[in-house]
Protein backbone atom coordinates (compact mmCIF):
# COMPACT_ATOMS: atom_id res chain seq x y z
CA UNK A 1 0.00 0.00 0.00
CA UNK A 2 1.38 2.98 -1.19
CA UNK A 3 1.41 6.30 1.16
CA UNK A 4 -0.65 8.24 -0.66
CA UNK A 5 -3.89 5.99 -0.62
CA UNK A 6 -2.84 5.56 3.26
CA UNK A 7 -2.95 9.23 3.68
CA UNK A 8 -6.11 9.48 1.43
CA UNK A 9 -7.56 6.85 3.94
CA UNK A 10 -6.55 8.58 6.90
CA UNK A 11 -8.23 11.39 5.60
CA UNK A 12 -11.27 9.67 5.03
CA UNK A 13 -11.57 7.83 8.08
CA UNK A 14 -10.02 10.34 10.22
CA UNK A 15 -13.07 10.33 12.97
CA UNK A 16 -14.05 7.00 12.76
CA UNK A 17 -9.80 5.84 13.91
CA UNK A 18 -9.78 8.39 16.33
CA UNK A 19 -12.60 6.86 18.60
CA UNK A 20 -10.80 3.63 18.74
CA UNK A 21 -7.56 5.57 19.46
CA UNK A 22 -9.30 8.28 21.66
CA UNK A 23 -10.75 4.52 23.96
CA UNK A 24 -6.81 3.73 23.94
CA UNK A 25 -4.89 6.36 24.19
CA UNK A 26 -7.07 8.84 26.21
CA UNK A 27 -5.65 12.64 26.44
CA UNK A 28 -2.86 12.00 24.23
CA UNK A 29 -5.27 11.89 21.01
CA UNK A 30 -7.54 14.88 22.36
CA UNK A 31 -4.05 16.82 22.55
CA UNK A 32 -3.14 16.09 18.85
CA UNK A 33 -6.79 16.74 18.32
CA UNK A 34 -6.37 20.13 19.31
CA UNK A 35 -3.39 20.87 17.15
CA UNK A 36 -4.99 19.35 13.79
CA UNK A 37 -8.26 21.90 14.44
CA UNK A 38 -5.66 24.42 14.76
CA UNK A 39 -4.07 23.75 11.79
CA UNK A 40 -7.48 22.98 9.67
CA UNK A 41 -7.30 19.57 9.05
CA UNK A 42 -9.87 19.13 10.95
CA UNK A 43 -13.23 19.74 12.22
CA UNK A 44 -14.62 20.53 15.63
CA UNK A 45 -18.35 18.99 15.67
CA UNK A 46 -17.12 15.59 14.47
CA UNK A 47 -13.98 15.76 16.49
CA UNK A 48 -15.66 15.87 20.03
CA UNK A 49 -18.24 13.41 19.02
CA UNK A 50 -15.61 11.19 18.20
CA UNK A 51 -13.31 11.68 20.89
CA UNK A 52 -16.25 11.58 23.64
CA UNK A 53 -17.74 8.25 22.27
CA UNK A 54 -14.11 6.69 22.35
CA UNK A 55 -13.28 7.70 26.05
CA UNK A 56 -17.16 7.19 27.08
CA UNK A 57 -16.68 3.73 25.32
CA UNK A 58 -13.85 2.61 27.41
CA UNK A 59 -15.86 4.37 30.96
CA UNK A 60 -18.92 2.12 29.69
CA UNK A 61 -16.43 -0.89 29.23
CA UNK A 62 -14.35 -0.87 32.53
CA UNK A 63 -17.64 -0.54 33.99
CA UNK A 64 -18.96 -3.35 32.92
CA UNK A 65 -15.93 -5.30 33.92
CA UNK A 66 -16.25 -3.74 37.63
CA UNK A 67 -19.94 -5.19 37.22
CA UNK A 68 -19.34 -8.32 35.73
CA UNK A 69 -16.27 -9.76 36.77
CA UNK A 70 -15.44 -7.76 39.92
CA UNK A 71 -12.53 -9.35 41.85
CA UNK A 72 -12.16 -12.15 39.64
CA UNK A 73 -10.45 -9.80 37.07
CA UNK A 74 -8.31 -8.20 39.60
CA UNK A 75 -6.54 -11.04 41.12
CA UNK A 76 -5.98 -11.99 37.31
CA UNK A 77 -5.07 -9.09 35.22
CA UNK A 78 -5.11 -6.20 37.95
CA UNK A 79 -1.69 -5.70 38.13
CA UNK A 80 -1.47 -4.95 34.17
CA UNK A 81 -3.54 -2.12 34.57
CA UNK A 82 -2.44 -1.05 37.83
CA UNK A 83 -5.56 -2.52 40.21
CA UNK A 84 -4.57 -4.62 43.01
CA UNK A 85 -7.30 -5.75 45.80
CA UNK A 86 -6.18 -3.02 48.04
CA UNK A 87 -6.77 -0.28 45.77
CA UNK A 88 -10.24 -1.54 44.87
CA UNK A 89 -10.74 -1.95 48.12
CA UNK A 90 -9.95 1.53 49.03
CA UNK A 91 -12.01 3.02 46.05
CA UNK A 92 -15.29 0.83 47.06
CA UNK A 93 -14.49 2.43 50.56
CA UNK A 94 -15.13 5.95 49.16
CA UNK A 95 -18.01 5.13 47.09
CA UNK A 96 -20.47 5.10 50.02
CA UNK A 97 -20.89 8.96 50.28
CA UNK A 98 -18.84 10.31 47.89
CA UNK A 99 -19.72 8.32 44.68
CA UNK A 100 -21.01 11.04 42.62
CA UNK A 101 -17.72 13.52 43.44
CA UNK A 102 -15.23 10.86 42.77
CA UNK A 103 -16.93 9.72 39.33
CA UNK A 104 -16.94 13.39 38.16
CA UNK A 105 -13.52 14.39 39.27
CA UNK A 106 -11.85 10.86 37.97
CA UNK A 107 -12.36 12.04 34.35
CA UNK A 108 -9.38 15.03 35.42
CA UNK A 109 -7.28 12.59 36.82
CA UNK A 110 -7.51 9.79 33.76
CA UNK A 111 -3.86 11.50 32.62
CA UNK A 112 -2.42 10.50 35.84
CA UNK A 113 -3.85 6.66 35.60
CA UNK A 114 -5.99 6.43 38.32
CA UNK A 115 -9.66 6.59 36.41
CA UNK A 116 -9.39 2.67 35.71
CA UNK A 117 -9.70 1.88 39.45
CA UNK A 118 -12.60 4.28 40.00
CA UNK A 119 -14.75 3.04 36.72
CA UNK A 120 -13.79 -0.34 37.79
CA UNK A 121 -14.69 -0.09 41.70
CA UNK A 122 -17.88 1.76 40.20
CA UNK A 123 -18.95 -1.32 38.12
CA UNK A 124 -18.00 -3.62 41.38
CA UNK A 125 -19.95 -1.25 43.62
CA UNK A 126 -23.30 -1.49 41.85
CA UNK A 127 -23.30 2.42 40.85
CA UNK A 128 -26.65 2.80 39.15
CA UNK A 129 -25.30 3.21 35.36
CA UNK A 130 -27.17 6.18 34.48
CA UNK A 131 -26.15 8.11 37.10
CA UNK A 132 -22.76 6.57 36.31
CA UNK A 133 -23.11 7.54 32.56
CA UNK A 134 -24.31 11.22 33.18
CA UNK A 135 -21.46 12.09 35.56
CA UNK A 136 -18.95 11.05 32.80
CA UNK A 137 -20.61 12.98 30.32
CA UNK A 138 -20.56 16.24 32.38
CA UNK A 139 -16.79 15.19 33.51
CA UNK A 140 -16.34 14.31 29.64
CA UNK A 141 -17.42 17.50 28.48
CA UNK A 142 -14.77 19.46 30.40
CA UNK A 143 -12.02 17.00 29.83
CA UNK A 144 -12.24 17.01 26.12
CA UNK A 145 -12.60 20.94 25.94
CA UNK A 146 -9.72 21.35 28.38
CA UNK A 147 -7.07 19.18 26.09
CA UNK A 148 -8.68 20.25 23.15
CA UNK A 149 -7.64 24.26 23.68
CA UNK A 150 -4.34 23.31 24.81
CA UNK A 151 -3.48 21.34 21.62
CA UNK A 152 -5.13 24.67 19.81
CA UNK A 153 -3.04 26.91 21.61
CA UNK A 154 -0.11 24.60 20.91
CA UNK A 155 -0.96 24.14 17.23
CA UNK A 156 -1.13 28.37 17.20
CA UNK A 157 2.38 28.56 18.76
CA UNK A 158 3.68 25.89 16.20
CA UNK A 159 1.82 27.99 13.13
CA UNK A 160 3.48 31.31 14.82
CA UNK A 161 7.15 29.65 14.68
CA UNK A 162 8.79 30.22 11.11
CA UNK A 163 11.88 28.33 11.73
CA UNK A 164 11.81 24.83 10.54
CA UNK A 165 14.21 23.95 13.45
CA UNK A 166 12.08 26.20 16.02
CA UNK A 167 9.07 23.62 14.41
CA UNK A 168 10.94 20.93 15.43
CA UNK A 169 12.39 21.96 19.01
CA UNK A 170 8.28 23.05 20.01
CA UNK A 171 7.31 18.88 18.68
CA UNK A 172 10.09 17.37 20.58
CA UNK A 173 8.95 20.00 23.98
CA UNK A 174 5.23 18.49 23.84
CA UNK A 175 6.70 14.98 22.86
CA UNK A 176 8.32 15.41 26.37
CA UNK A 177 5.68 16.65 28.48
CA UNK A 178 3.56 13.81 26.89
CA UNK A 179 5.89 11.76 27.83
CA UNK A 180 6.94 12.96 30.98
CA UNK A 181 3.01 13.06 32.59
CA UNK A 182 2.45 9.05 31.45
CA UNK A 183 5.55 8.62 33.07
CA UNK A 184 4.78 10.56 36.21
CA UNK A 185 1.67 9.01 36.46
CA UNK A 186 2.96 5.47 36.19
CA UNK A 187 4.95 6.34 38.86
CA UNK A 188 2.66 7.36 40.81
CA UNK A 189 0.29 4.09 39.94
CA UNK A 190 3.65 2.47 41.39
CA UNK A 191 4.45 4.24 43.92
CA UNK A 192 0.90 3.43 45.78
CA UNK A 193 0.74 -0.26 44.70
CA UNK A 194 3.72 -0.38 46.74
CA UNK A 195 2.44 1.55 49.62
CA UNK A 196 -0.43 -0.90 49.64
CA UNK A 197 1.54 -3.68 49.38
CA UNK A 198 3.35 -3.24 52.55
CA UNK A 199 0.33 -1.93 54.70
CA UNK A 200 -1.16 -5.38 53.74
CA UNK A 201 2.34 -7.25 54.72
Amino acid sequence: MGIDVLTRLLAQYTYIIMAPAAMVLGPIVSLVAGVLLRLDIISLVPTCLALAAGELGADVVWYWVGRRYGGSFVGRFGRYFGMTPASIANAMSLFGKHHDIIIFTSKLTAGLGFAMVILFAAGLSRVPFRRYMMLNIAGQFLWTASLLSIGYFLGHIYLRVGDVFEKMALLALVAIVIVSIIGFGRYLRRSIIQEENKQCV
